[in-house]
């Protein structure tokens, strides 16, 4: 087994790569943004949103992949209330949904007054998919990631929304 040289991360971490130096990419990530001008960062994100606010005239500015917890809360503010953008909210429903995660999802849209699209899969579907990923694969809940990375590229694009 391989470790990080710097967080001892093991390589059984799904999709963790090494450098040359055994440094996984994570913390060659982290160590970037120690030098990253994050005042010049918000200015491109501010011209970036300059540039589409309003496109949809009274629709949809942006469209943001939410899961309902705090990334996707924080995603929101940002583009809702520091930003002043217009988003809308695309979602993959979860099979087997807690009463914190209802809970969670619909706070975003009660606290920021956005709309959420939210695809639910067919259920019969998904547990042959999450078998058959298990079996195949080995990693049981692919079938629910490809969902929630290509649901909202699809729906954005369908609503016309381009950021």
């Amino acid at each position: 087994m391989k470790y990080c040289k710097k967080c001892l991360m093991p390589d059984t971490r799904p999709g963790l790569k090494f450098d040359d130096d055994g440094v996984c990419y994570a913390c060659i990530n982290f160590e970037k943004q120690k030098h990253t001008d994050w005042e010049e960062r918000w200015k491109q994100l501010e011209k970036l949103c300059d540039k589409y606010r309003g496109c949809n005239g009274d629709g949809y500015d942006c469209a943001i992949a939410v899961s309902g917890g705090k990334d996707s809360h924080f995603q929101t503010y940002v583009m809702k209330e520091k930003l002043g953008m217009n988003p809308v909210l695309l979602s993959v429903g979860n099979i087997e949904w807690t009463e914190t995660g209802w809970k969670n999802i619909n706070n975003l849209s009660d606290s920021f007054g956005c709309d959420i699209i939210m695809f639910h899969p067919n259920v019969n579907v998904a547990r042959k998919m999450f078998k058959k990923a298990f079996e195949k694969l080995g990693s049981p809940t692919w079938y629910m990631d490809y969902l929630m990375y290509a649901y909202p590229v699809r729906m954005s694009m369908q609503l016309g929304v381009k950021l």
